[in-house]
């Protein structure tokens, strides 16, 4: 039944000929969002009724999802008690390969993070490169202290499309044996883990809807950098990967017709004038190309005010425009967010360059958010995101999740009561 959660961010509830795992998943996410929470705030969230939601929440607590934090005082009557996430009641990984280096994290339910690790890639075929990220995990594990059974899953980010775990087409590492690899296969396989692998900024839209803006947005559109630029896209609390998994790869919209010439055949494609890849070329002089510039050089080039720089900064600023225009035509989203791998320093830069934006039609006057905003996490580490891939899954059931279950191996695992009270199995599928 629809309630006021679907204009509030938490998922519905749903009526008494529908399964209580639903119940149970919309409170657990209703605590996760809003928490610390009261029963009769839940209740007014999802649209169940006070003694409803004191049953499920029973049932969350004791399976070591939610715990009474305390009660809320300062009101009339007795005081209310609070509910909020048990940060135990369960654990992710989130993995980030990214050109020449790989980054994981180990967090809780709450995204604090527990153990994390980066190191720098000289391998690029797959199979090293996924004995690397399976050997991270383990280490993460070990380091952490915490029981494997625990986990609820691996989140892995790759710059490329992927369809069922399964590479199609990879854009940083250009090798021909990456396409039609199984990497999330792989790497359970490596961790006994059930792993989840996706495109990066599919990931990075996905981490700031659970930890950032979208805890107060809705809908919106995450403009992700890597070497290249991909996109994100949230929509009504839900993120959005296409039929294909591709939606959102703002990379190859035409900003400038019969412009520079692109790999992908076309001319004038925004990549070529807004990456991480084109500010590199107007500094890396001719014995080396953009990809062998590390962020931090480019960082401290723009620090020390290169005209180089600053002159791509104001080109891409104009092409920035235009992209933005178009994607609040068709998508009219609450906000643009723009993150990722590009340094601070020219995230903020191209920020100010496209200010002010072009005109749009949408009356957005009323609208609380700026409409091109840095990401809350765009200087964390990039594996923080696809942590929250795992929960993102378990979130919105039947969807996305069931695309990414399909294909992956059933791996066995041991037995986990807090999934099993999300309706859930230890193999998140």
């Amino acid at each position: 039944m629809a309630t006021s959660a679907d204009h509030d961010g938490a998922m519905p509830g749903t009526n008494l000929a529908q399964t209580r795992t639903l119940n149970r998943r919309a409170v657990f996410d209703a605590v996760r969002r809003g928490g610390p929470i009261t029963r009769t705030e839940l209740a007014k969230t999802i649209g169940l009724t006070v003694q409803a939601i004191s049953n499920i929440a029973s049932e969350l607590e004791v399976a070591g999802l939610i715990r009474q934090q305390g009660k809320r005082l300062g009101q009339r009557g007795q005081p209310a008690v609070e509910l909020s996430l048990d940060p135990a009641g369960g654990y992710t990984i989130g993995l980030s390969l990214a050109y020449r280096r790989v980054s994981g994290v180990l967090v809780d339910l709450t995204g604090t993070v527990v153990a994390s690790e980066a190191q720098d890639l000289i391998e690029r075929e797959p199979a090293l490169i996924a004995q690397a990220l399976g050997t991270l995990v383990n280490r993460l594990v070990e380091t952490s202290g915490i029981q494997r059974q625990k986990i609820w899953g691996i989140g892995c980010s790759v710059p490329g499309t992927v369809e069922n775990g399964t590479f199609w087409y990879d854009k940083v590492q250009e090798a021909d044996e990456w396409t039609k690899f199984p990497l999330a296969a792989k790497l359970e396989e490596l961790t006994g883990v059930r792993t989840f692998v996706e495109n990066d900024a599919t990931v990075a839209a996905i981490g700031e809807r659970l930890y950032g803006i979208g805890r107060v947005a809705r809908s919106f559109f995450y403009l992700h950098f890597n070497l290249g630029v991909g996109g994100g896209l949230v929509m009504d609390g839900h993120h959005y990967r296409g039929a294909f998994g591709g939606a959102g790869e703002i990379g190859h919209m035409i900003v400038k017709p019969g412009g520079r010439l692109c790999p992908c055949g076309s001319r004038g494609c925004l990549e070529q004038y807004v990456s991480f890849y084109s500010a590199a070329e107007t500094i890396c002089g001719p014995t080396r190309t953009p990809d062998e510039v590390p962020a931090e050089e480019l960082a401290a080039c723009f620090r020390a005010g290169d005209a180089r720089l600053l002159a791509w900064q104001q080109e891409a600023g104009q092409y920035l425009k235009i992209a933005i225009r178009n994607v609040e035509a068709m998508l009219d989203p609450d906000t643009i967010v723009i993150g990722g791998g590009l340094p601070l320093e020219l995230l903020d830069g191209i920020i100010a360059a496209a200010t002010p934006l072009l005109p749009t039609m949408t009356h957005r006057h009323s609208n609380s958010h700026p409409r091109l905003m840095r990401a809350e996490h765009a200087a964390e580490l990039p594996a923080l995101g696809a942590a929250a891939l795992p929960i993102a899954i378990v979130m919105q059931p039947g969807t996305s999740g069931a695309s990414w279950r399909a294909t992956i191996s059933k791996t066995p695992m041991a037995a986990n009561p807090a999934l099993a009270a999300l309706g859930i199995d230890s193999a998140l599928g």
